[in-house]
């Protein structure tokens, strides 16, 4: 059901609570999806689905008080966390697949090395574990649809959503930039910290873009961000596996140079290459040619549309 066209006018408690409902409705039509090995997206449309409705539940845990527990929050976190180390292997395989005919014959088996060991990450990761987190989902959503969907607000007499929002918004855009003067030289906490504080933001707008064009432009810069910040966490998170492998291998070498070393090695400078590639984007067009700061005044824009 789609969120109603009055949602700004609407009590904050009521709004919110039509919001986690949708976003409940969403990742239970992914859910089954991640059991569908013809399903390219379905995990990764899962776990953004449950992304979405954790950071709205922490968002407005306020507002919610007594019907959403802790708990709930906890629960959703845990979906994420079993889904994880699949979603990594499917991402680098993916990227890995693009590099092959790249590569010389003498790192072809350090590349099929590497294959081999994500498609036992995603193995052990799939199949009854998949049905698992499916069914522990399906159970737990049911319980919460029906605690959500009896809370009514006490006659509307609550501040509009769009007051509530508009005071959210000013937070959560607050907390970004402060992610952004934080960054400095570190280049994957800092990064990575700016990444989720962008969702945040994106996540507390999507829901009203249909009746914004300022909410519509910010979430697309948004995502724009996220897709630069992603790549390089994508890539940071490669990087943390193949080094631990090649030192694996050498390892069980005792030193000695092996077949599937070369291959491995060059696919660490492969991936470095990408890591710096998407690190300068992010540096030149956001935080040196003005993308964040744009972001940001259309996030203020915004609130100021909202407190009207």
């Amino acid at each position: 059901m789609p969120l109603p066209a009055d949602l700004l006018g609407r009590d904050a408690g009521e709004a919110v609570r039509l919001i986690a409902l949708d976003l409940l409705s969403q990742a239970r039509e992914a859910a089954p999806r991640t059991l569908d090995s013809e399903d390219a997206e379905g995990l990764h449309d899962f776990r953004v689905s449950i992304r979405r409705l954790r950071s709205t539940l922490s968002a407005w845990k306020g507002l919610l008080h007594g019907t959403v527990k802790k708990r709930d929050r906890w629960t959703l976190a845990g979906f994420q966390k079993r889904t994880g180390a699949s979603r990594d292997a499917e991402v680098a395989l993916e990227w890995l697949e693009q590099q092959v005919d790249e590569l010389e014959p003498e790192h072809r088996p350090g590349c099929e090395w590497v294959e081999a060991r994500l498609r036992s990450a995603l193995g052990a990761q799939s199949g009854d574990e998949d049905r698992g987190v499916c069914g522990e989902f399906t159970e737990w959503a049911g319980g919460f649809e029906s605690r959500v969907a009896a809370r009514r607000s006490a006659g509307g007499a609550g501040p509009p959503y769009s007051q509530v929002l508009s005071q959210r918004l000013e937070w959560v855009a607050h907390r970004l930039e402060a992610r952004v003067n934080d960054v400095g030289d570190d280049r994957k906490r800092g990064p990575h910290r700016v990444r989720i504080a962008g969702k945040r933001l994106r996540y507390l707008v999507e829901p009203i873009r249909a009746q914004s064009e300022v909410a519509i432009s910010l979430v697309e810069r948004c995502k724009r961000l996220q897709d630069v910040l992603g790549t390089l966490n994508d890539a940071n998170v490669l990087d943390d596996l193949l080094t631990g492998w090649v030192d694996e291998i050498r390892k069980s070498t005792d030193g000695e140079s092996s077949a599937e070393e070369p291959g491995v090695v060059e696919l660490c400078r492969l991936n470095a290459v990408r890591t710096e590639v998407n690190y300068r984007l992010f540096r030149v067009d956001w935080l040196e040619g003005g993308g964040m700061r744009t972001l940001l005044d259309e996030a203020a824009a915004l609130a100021s549309q909202l407190h009207g």
